[in-house]
């Protein structure tokens, strides 16, 4: 193990990744690795007690260079930042030399859900497929619950209430696996009822029996024969979800809460935006 007093950029990104390992989705370590390479490239042989505010912005300047796209340039920050946080909690540094760093701004739109249309396209795809009855539940589930992809692949029957039209589904995240509550809509119960009536009794307790990847490549099979152009893939259901509560008036906090973000600051990030269509459109169905 390398001493804290001597340890470099690139010891204490490996260190941070394999402190992550097993308690976030692959997914999301993935998205950790690639965001926090420029820090190495530019900066890992440096010593970590010697990295100033000043540095973090020449690398970002440099990587700004090369990439134009506002959701990335953010997302640099955004996982630097969390890096030092955790280097403080853990010792390595006294000082946070990224606390002070500014995130780039966002555009006025928030990021692309799927639209109406193409939902009920898929829907409707999902309806005549070579298993319908669970085609069908999936895709008004996730639509329903904003639910991650690794939560609907690992939601099991035990933890599925039809009845009350809730299940509790287990997400990976900051500090481990966590769970939820997620609601569903009359509709969605009725296709889940008749879905695991179909399904009947086996040993695997997945409510779906399929993985994370079975499910997009479901989704992505549903959305080209649907001949859909937009946005489709789970995700974009999750966005689609958090657009959605938002624009009926529901508040930010609700709507963190439901997407079971780590702090409402991460809603109003991506979410949090809205044209000046939209939020007439929010105002007058409160006032009026």
């Amino acid at each position: 193990m390398v001493a804290k007093e001597s340890l470099t950029i690139k010891d204490l990104v490996d260190t941070f990744l394999k402190s992550q390992n097993g308690f976030i989705s692959d997914t999301t370590l993935k998205w950790y690795i690639f965001y926090l390479r420029p820090l190495v490239n530019h900066l890992g042989d440096r010593e970590v007690k010697s990295i100033t505010t000043n540095d973090l912005i020449n690398v970002f300047h440099r990587v700004k260079t090369d990439e134009s796209k506002p959701y990335t340039l953010f997302n640099f920050v955004r996982g630097w930042k969390r890096l030092f946080r955790w280097a403080v909690d853990e010792g390595y540094v006294s000082a946070n030399p990224a606390k002070n760093l500014k995130r780039p701004p966002l555009p006025q739109k928030s990021p692309a859900g799927i639209q109406a249309e193409d939902l009920s396209k898929m829907l409707d795809a999902a309806s005549k497929t070579g298993t319908p009855e669970r085609d069908l539940a999936l895709v008004l589930f996730v639509a329903d619950t904003g639910v991650r992809l690794g939560g609907v692949a690992t939601l099991t029957i035990d933890r599925l209430d039809i009845s009350k039209r809730r299940a509790i589904v287990l997400e990976k995240g900051r500090g481990g696996q966590r769970e939820r509550v997620v609601f569903f809509s009359s509709r969605t119960a009725t296709a889940l009822e008749n879905w695991l009536e179909k399904r009947g009794e086996k040993e695997d307790q997945r409510v779906f029996l399929l993985k994370p990847n079975g499910i997009y490549q479901l989704f992505k099979r549903l959305a080209r024969k649907s001949e859909i152009t937009g946005k489709w893939n789970p995700h974009s259901f999750r966005h689609a979800y958090a657009r959605k509560l938002l624009k009926q008036g529901v508040s930010i906090g609700v709507v963190s809460h439901l997407m079971g973000h780590s702090n409402v600051q991460v809603t109003i990030d991506f979410y949090g935006r809205f044209s000046h269509d939209e939020l007439q459109e929010i105002y007058d169905k409160i006032m009026n």
